[in-house]
């Protein structure tokens, strides 16, 4: 049987095909478009997993999409109603947007379907439970899902029981974590809904000095939940994507917003320290509550805000529970998985045989095909017996290196396949690849591939990492040993690599460890600011001649700058 997913639609628009229960391809469209979190119906995407498994349209059974229009215009509406006596011209204006885009999501859904196919609308908060809970390791499974809206819902908890999905407790729009983050990147002069990770990179500079202030904001209420005191937000009734999402009461107590641009003040970092603070603290508190509930040994995480992999490491740390699991896509795109899973379970009867281990799931580029365009392009490259050798060799001479091998990952993090790679011994790496390279912002940590055997050796706590979205102590003694990969709080985001998952990558970590004496490589993702990660040949030579990168290993070919 053949189910696509799909995955977001207002943003992160992706598709995944799960065949005879097996996750064969997963795509965000905006790795094929080029356009960064591209939006709307995933043609491309489905496309390409179509044509992975050799497949046409007409061969798909059922396609499920991430969210109910129906059920999303139900609440909507009558909310939106509610704000016109405060908000008279916006309200009327979202209203007639929200019927229009709702409409113009399900002709889009339908056109994406072939003959003869069964379309189903999801729930979006269960979708994204399933997407982790029905790839993860546990028959069974507390579950929580934490982003901006689903249909109305921000928080959703339940539990997961063989192919089972239960829901426990909800907490509705405007009474959102996700928007209240999202909300304070706006703030400190950031893109919203794409910059969350530099607020999270950029609070560990400062000190969470506003946290009392922000709890009278955030409020807990009870063990279960939180709401939010309304009178500091305008987003709930004004277009925070325009206006700003906090009212006048909040800029008068905390200052005026940052714009795009300025200088970063201590004032800022301490702001994102606090609201940092803010969201690991209520969802620790959600957590504990959750595992009294259902007594599970393992969570599953999901949705956008779980991809803080701060607060991640911290309920790993924290939480009564024994075992974390978070897969790659957690945001929207990851949506799609979640949805065939649902799909293929409830069509089939089957029980689960599928995990999710890796998750390079994205196109693949043959040696014979990175020949041909290279030879087009009359670029000089020579032939690497063996790159992962070749590789290592570079980045231990202190070369940063583009690192471009197999199948593209699926999720927003480079994982070994369309990955930056360097040293994490030097000093002044960091601030080599932000300046010369990444062209970003100084404070941005990078991250750590590590031999997933020797992983515990360097990090506190860290037993397995595949995904790279938890964030571990880096060993005090052993910090000035990896200056690159240690950010300022001494931590570090860890991808842990095995040899039967991704052999060709763990070598090349192996053979570096030979050279440099530790059993990790500083890994960042391949593209610039402002791009999505690579995706073909054309890209990566792109991206490599408009940056300060000294090598590139793509395929068995290896093309270095004098």
């Amino acid at each position: 049987m053949n189910i696509l997913g799909i995955g977001g639609y207002s943003h992160d628009s992706a598709a995944a095909l799960v065949q005879d229960g097996k996750l064969v391809a997963a795509v965000a469209e905006e790795r094929l478009s080029r356009v960064k979190h591209q939006g709307g119906a995933p043609h491309l995407a489905v496309e390409y997993c179509l044509e992975t498994a050799g497949i046409g349209r007409d061969d798909v059974d059922h396609v499920g999409v991430y969210m109910k229009p129906f059920r999303r215009l139900a609440h909507r509406l009558p909310y939106r109603l509610g704000q016109i006596p405060r908000s008279p011209k916006y309200s009327l204006a979202y209203l007639g947007y929200e019927v229009i885009h709702n409409f113009q999501f399900m002709r889009d859904m339908r056109r994406l379907c072939g003959k003869g196919v069964r379309l189903h609308y999801m729930e979006h908060h269960p979708a994204h439970a399933a997407s982790a809970f029905l790839v993860s390791p546990h028959d069974t499974a507390a579950l929580l899902s934490v982003d901006y809206i689903g249909e109305f819902t921000s928080t959703w908890a339940g539990v997961g029981r063989g192919t089972a999905i239960e829901s426990l407790h909800e907490i509705r729009y405007p009474h959102s974590l996700g928007v209240f983050y999202s909300g304070i990147t706006d703030y400190l002069g950031f893109a919203r809904a794409s910059d969350e990770y530099k607020v999270m990179g950029l609070a560990s500079y400062g000190d969470p000095e506003y946290y009392d202030a922000f709890r009278k904001i955030v409020r807990q209420r009870g063990v279960d939940g939180y709401d939010m005191d309304l009178s500091w937000m305008a987003y709930h009734y004004l277009p925070g994507f325009v206006q700003g999402y906090f009212s006048k009461k909040f800029i008068k107590r905390f200052g005026p917003p940052r714009r795009k641009g300025e200088p970063i003040e201590q004032r800022h970092m301490n702001i994102a320290a606090s609201a940092q603070k803010i969201v690991e603290e209520t969802v620790l508190t959600l957590a504990r509550w959750l595992h009294g509930m259902t007594g599970e040994k393992c969570l599953c995480l999901a949705g956008g805000v779980a991809l803080n992999c701060a607060m991640n490491g911290r309920i790993l740390r924290e939480s009564p529970f024994e075992e974390v699991f978070v897969q790659p896509a957690a945001g929207d795109d990851g949506i799609a998985i979640g949805a065939a899973f649902q799909l293929h379970h409830e069509h089939t009867g089957e029980e689960r045989s599928y995990v999710m281990r890796d998750a390079r799931l994205g196109p693949d580029h043959s040696n014979e095909s990175i020949h041909s365009f290279l030879d087009l392009a009359k670029i000089a490259y020579r032939h690497a017996e063996d790159p992962s050798t070749e590789a290592a060799k570079l980045i231990a001479e202190g070369k940063i290196v583009g690192w471009f091998q197999g199948r593209m990952e699926f999720g927003p993090r480079a994982l070994g396949a369309r990955s930056i790679l360097a040293d994490p011994t030097r000093d002044d790496m960091k601030d080599l690849i932000n300046k010369y390279v990444k062209h970003r912002e100084e404070f941005r940590p990078f991250a750590p591939s590590c031999l997933v055997e020797k992983a515990g050796d360097y990090f506190e706590g860290c037993v397995e990492s595949p995904f790279m979205l938890f964030a571990f102590p880096v060993k005090k003694d052993l910090q000035d040993r990896v200056p690159a990969i240690t950010h300022v709080n001494g931590t570090a985001r860890v991808q842990t690599v095995s040899r039967d998952t991704h052999e060709q990558y763990y070598r090349l970590i192996e053979a570096f460890e030979k050279k440099r004496g530790v059993p990790m490589v500083l890994n960042t993702s391949f593209n610039v600011m402002g791009e999505p990660i690579v995706n073909t040949p054309s890209d990566a030579v792109r991206c490599f001649y408009s940056t300060g990168m000294d090598a590139l290993v793509i395929g068995d070919c290896i093309i270095e700058k004098a």
